[in-house]
């Protein structure tokens, strides 16, 4: 289910890419626009956790120099991703795995980024020191998830952009709050998380209007 440490079982993944992903969006596409202002030229991307691949199809869209690759556990998820880049017409790989042990060697990647991944991981330190891994020296090592501490009324201004009739609005807040946010992690913790990784520095802030916390850690 979409609250376990498993991958999203079919059903989930369409319920969550025609449901719940149009509202993550928003965040993405502002999230991609930042990424694209800051990369190298020809810099090498991977997306863990990287769903239907909306994120890394806009960044690929903004920067097409970029080489991007996308992993995720559900091969639903992966199928998804591959004919989004298609449609799009971008250059993006994506392939299936998982985030505790990801098929890439070490230093690879000038920036490894999870959104909204970390909270299905049964060990969030291995999953982040093995994304960690994948960083070029000097690279980045950017991490956004749910806030488990975000305000109610910005879980139900996120809640209230899914793609849902009005009378069901109330009702996925309410799943929002149990079975997303009540699962997630608070920015103390990621902080925590952040301070015990083998990083030359790092930065942890709320981000999205206090909906997630970010860490954003340089190898």
């Amino acid at each position: 289910m979409l609250w376990n440490n498993q991958a999203y079982r079919p059903l989930e993944t369409l319920i969550y890419d025609n449901i719940i992903a149009p509202a993550v969006e928003e965040i993405s596409d502002k999230t991609a626009e930042k990424l694209a202002a800051s990369l190298a030229p020809g810099a090498k991307v991977l997306d863990v956790g990287c769903g239907g691949g909306q994120l890394a199809v806009q960044l690929a869209k903004l920067r097409a120099d970029l080489i991007i690759n996308g992993l995720d556990l559900s091969p639903q998820q992966v199928k998804r991703a591959r004919k989004r880049a298609v449609l799009a017409g971008v250059r993006a790989e994506f392939f299936q795995g998982s985030a505790l042990d990801l098929p890439f060697k070490s230093e690879t990647y000038d920036l490894v980024y999870s959104i909204a991944s970390i909270k299905h991981w049964p060990d969030y330190m291995a999953g982040l020191r093995e994304c960690l891994r994948l960083v070029k020296p000097g690279g980045l090592l950017i991490v956004v998830e749910v806030d488990k501490d975000c305000p109610k009324e910005t879980a139900a201004a996120f809640t209230s952009r899914w793609r849902l009739p009005g009378f069901m609005k109330s009702l996925a807040l309410i799943f929002f709050r149990v079975f997303v946010a009540r699962r997630s992690i608070t920015l103390k913790v990621a902080r925590q998380l952040a301070a015990a990784l083998p990083a030359k520095k790092y930065d942890t802030a709320l981000y999205a209007e206090d909906l997630c916390w970010i860490v954003a850690a340089e190898k």
